[in-house]
């Protein structure tokens, strides 16, 4: 079993990187296999974000304020990028976002449900 310091660890570290990423200039001309490749980048990494989140704060924190909290992290981003000049916030970025953020949420209740001890 994974001790809940490192999920601890591991939500602040990603949360960092998904800032950084997300305000760094785009330096290469994109590549992408298919239209919506961005958008499940997106939808991945709040997923993996929220998952890591539930594993931090889940006993603490009602799974509508984690999920709220980072859905707001996702808006705060967006809006930053929209005041650079060398990025744009996106609707569908923010809508992404949320989708992945929910889709970790209904399985790992699922999961609970199933699961129970």
């Amino acid at each position: 079993m994974v001790n809940r310091k490192f999920y601890v660890g591991a939500f602040w570290a990603a949360m960092v990187a998904v800032l950084i990423l997300s305000v760094l200039p785009i330096s290469s001309p994109k590549f992408s296999i298919f239209r919506w490749e961005d958008k499940l980048h997106h939808f991945m990494a709040y997923g993996v974000l929220c998952f890591l989140a539930i594993k931090s704060y889940g006993t603490k924190h009602p799974l509508w304020k984690i999920g709220v909290g980072l859905v707001s992290f996702g808006l705060v981003v967006e809006i930053i990028q929209s005041t650079t000049d060398y990025r744009c916030g996106e609707p569908m970025d923010l809508l992404a976002n949320t989708l992945g953020i929910l889709f970790v949420i209904c399985v790992y209740r699922i999961y609970k449900r199933d699961f129970k001890c």
